[in-house]
């Protein structure tokens, strides 16, 4: 209760602690879970494309991992960030079994990297906050900021090579030409720098440890 009374007035609001303390949030989540699912069965009855099917239901296991390891150890992560993940799951797959990548191209190419740059850009920061919460280690803001902005960018690349490589091997067009690539990647740092600044202002307030015990809750543990 003394922590919802005394609240520093010049504390700058920001708008990811709306965000992340909306209480049906984890229903979205659940629900954009549902949707994946839905997408998996429709790749393999609707469109009888079980390549893309069978990648799919892996696509709704991996959005269904944090769960699981909330449920298994019964730590509580930001519903943000499971909603993040999930949801670039979903596009990405979307865009496979329904050729949005082809029919909506360049657009909805460009605005999977961005969901799928900021989902990553989560996940680092959050595995940052578990790590330094679980050690003690009250990392430095400019480290953190600049682990998560060169992991998220490194991570970019990897993709793309992976892309080019693939389509080397298989003759696929995963990777269209190397003007497609420098674009996702200005994509990319768009929404990785503008997480990276937002949370470089948000640790000018916080300490990551003072982060870690509001944005990550154990079962049974009072925050």
């Amino acid at each position: 209760m003394t922590e919802d009374i005394l609240v520093d007035p010049k504390r700058p609001h920001f708008l990811i602690e709306a965000v992340i303390e909306w209480k049906a949030g984890n229903a979205v989540y659940y629900a954009t879970v549902m949707v994946l699912l839905i997408v998996a069965l429709a790749g393999l009855f609707i469109r009888h494309d079980i390549f893309r099917a069978r990648w799919a239901f892996i696509a709704v296991a991996l959005a269904l991992l944090p769960v699981l390891c909330e449920w298994i150890i019964g730590i509580r992560f930001p519903w943000l960030m499971k909603f993040l993940l999930t949801l670039a799951l979903l596009m990405h797959m979307a865009g496979g079994i329904f050729l949005f990548y082809f029919t909506l191209y360049p657009v909805y190419d460009k605005v999977c990297h961005l969901v799928a740059a900021m989902a990553i850009v989560f996940l680092v920061f959050i595995s940052i906050l578990v790590l330094g919460g679980l050690t003690g280690r009250n990392f430095s803001r400019a480290a953190v900021v600049a682990c998560v902005f060169i992991s998220v960018m490194l991570l970019g690349l990897a993709w793309e090579y992976a892309e080019f490589r693939l389509d080397i091997r298989s003759g696929s067009t995963y990777f269209v030409n190397p003007y497609d690539s420098v674009f996702d990647m200005i994509f990319n740092f768009i929404a990785t720098a503008y997480l990276a600044a937002n949370f470089n202002e948000y640790l000018k307030q916080e300490s990551l440890l003072a982060l870690y015990r509001k944005w990550i809750h154990w079962e049974g543990v009072e925050s």
